[in-house]
């Protein structure tokens, strides 16, 4: 069963046994035992809405700081590699998770049939 089908059920029994039957007890419960869990749901219920309000506060205001947050790192990253003393080589920015200029390959690469196309050639340049 859903939350809204009980609830709404408890609401209707609620409303019935109080304009009908309001001073006889069903099942050993009276109605205002009845109608006391209905209100507690109902505070609950709000209560529950008010959290998840201020948790959604709460994670804006998380996001927020965690772009504050990236800047800073951006600020000291761009420090260290503009200090003299450090610059894009030295072991801090490796420790701080960015690879040191001499770690850095060129870039530069032979495709693997470039390098069989060359063993067909003598030194001067002439076919075989």
């Amino acid at each position: 069963m859903s939350y809204n089908y009980i609830y709404h059920s408890a609401q209707k029994i609620s409303l019935g046994w109080g304009d009908e039957a309001r001073d006889i007890p069903f099942g050993g419960l009276s109605w205002s035992g009845h109608y006391s869990g209905v209100v507690a749901y109902e505070q609950a219920v709000d209560r529950v809405a008010v959290l998840e309000n201020e948790l959604a506060g709460a994670r804006v205001e998380r996001d927020v700081k965690l772009v504050d947050l990236g800047d800073l790192n951006r600020k000291a990253h761009y420090g260290l590699l503009g200090d003299p003393n450090y610059g894009d080589d030295c072991p801090l920015i490796a420790r701080w998770g960015y690879t040191r200029r001499s770690d850095r390959s060129s870039g530069l690469t032979r495709p693997a049939h470039a390098a069989a196309d060359q063993s067909s050639f003598v030194a001067s340049g002439e076919a075989i």
